[in-house]
């Protein structure tokens, strides 16, 4: 699926808000993606992806009518999703277990594709989650520093700075290990952005 533009997902929200059955449907879709995206960045692979998904989802049509436009749906959206994740590493903190693996399906990549985001996980892993969160929005879905501070709960300076931290550990870890954690020939490259 296509991401679908800004504008259209606040038309959507509009049209969701006063009761259209079909524009709530079709922003909950548009959103699915960016959630799974960003839950699966935050919390990695595994059973509890799933279930954090699906909690955002139910949470995202139940705050719905609540929606002020304050900040766009996408980015309304990631913020839900940080504080599903976010309750879900803590419920994995006290249950631990899960998979590694890297689900090809969630980012629509190849197999070189899913080892290089098998390597971009890994080293997302190593950093603190603060940094990792902020790395994760601004980085990758390219939330700008004061929507990324809204979403953690956080200053824009503060967001702009853990991302700024995150990127110089990202790479260093990557010049680091980039060559024996990758598990294709093809080479690591710097550090990209993923599709919302």
């Amino acid at each position: 699926m296509a991401p679908v533009p800004p504008e259209q997902l606040a038309a959507l929200a509009r049209r969701a808000q006063a009761g259209d059955a079909a524009a709530t449907a079709e922003l909950l879709r548009a959103l699915y993606v960016v959630v799974r995206k960003q839950i699966h960045f935050i919390l990695g692979a595994g059973p509890a992806i799933d279930d954090a998904v699906q909690e955002t989802m139910i949470a995202l049509h139940r705050a719905l009518p609540g929606f002020r436009g304050d900040a766009s749906p996408r980015t309304w959206a990631i913020t839900i999703a940080m504080r599903t994740a976010r309750r879900q590493r803590r419920r994995d903190a006290r249950h631990p277990g899960g998979g590694e693996d890297v689900e090809v399906a969630v980012f629509d990549v190849d197999q070189t594709g899913a080892a290089e985001l098998a390597v971009m996980r890994r080293a997302l892993a190593a950093l603190d989650p603060k940094k990792r969160e902020a790395f994760v929005l601004m980085g990758i879905f390219e939330l700008t520093a004061a929507e990324a501070g809204r979403a953690l709960g956080t200053f824009a300076n503060t967001a702009a700075s853990r991302f700024r931290h995150a990127r110089a550990e990202l790479e260093a870890y990557l010049a680091r290990h980039g060559d024996e954690t990758l598990t294709s020939p093809a080479a690591p490259r710097p550090l990209t952005k993923v599709e919302p």
